[in-house]
């Protein structure tokens, strides 16, 4: 069984909407965070609803920030979620934490971390 991690939704500086990948920004409802910094595949269930993820759990090195944000790629999600209660299980780590030298190369490897999340979970069902 995976550890389940529940938070809040709340809001972020708007980094991954601006890169082209929105996300949900969680403030843990305890301090249990634990969490390793790196990119993750994840379930994520919102209003009993249940959906995959691409969690991200670190300071975000490429845009120089120090604050550890834990934030949610909600695959095929498009709703307006903010102080909802949420929660998450992780299910694989894809990477590490990376520093990019710039915005392009960041986006780039987003697109391949989307990719991999998403074959995650077609092996998962399969």
């Amino acid at each position: 069984m995976y550890k389940k991690f529940l938070g809040t939704v709340v809001h972020g500086l708007g980094k991954g909407k601006d890169l082209g990948f929105p996300t949900v920004n969680i403030e843990l409802n305890n301090n249990d965070s634990n969490l390793e910094k790196g990119v993750y595949a994840v379930f994520v269930t919102v209003d009993n609803q249940v959906f995959k993820g691409m969690l991200y759990v670190g300071t975000r090195p490429t845009f120089d920030l120090q604050e550890v944000s834990i934030e949610i790629h909600i695959l095929d999600f498009d709703q307006n979620i903010y102080d909802a209660q949420i929660d998450f299980q992780i299910l694989h780590k894809t990477r590490d934490e990376i520093k990019f030298s710039g915005t392009e190369q960041l986006i780039e490897q987003l697109h391949r971390d989307r990719e991999i999340v998403y074959n995650y979970f077609q092996n998962l069902d399969d």
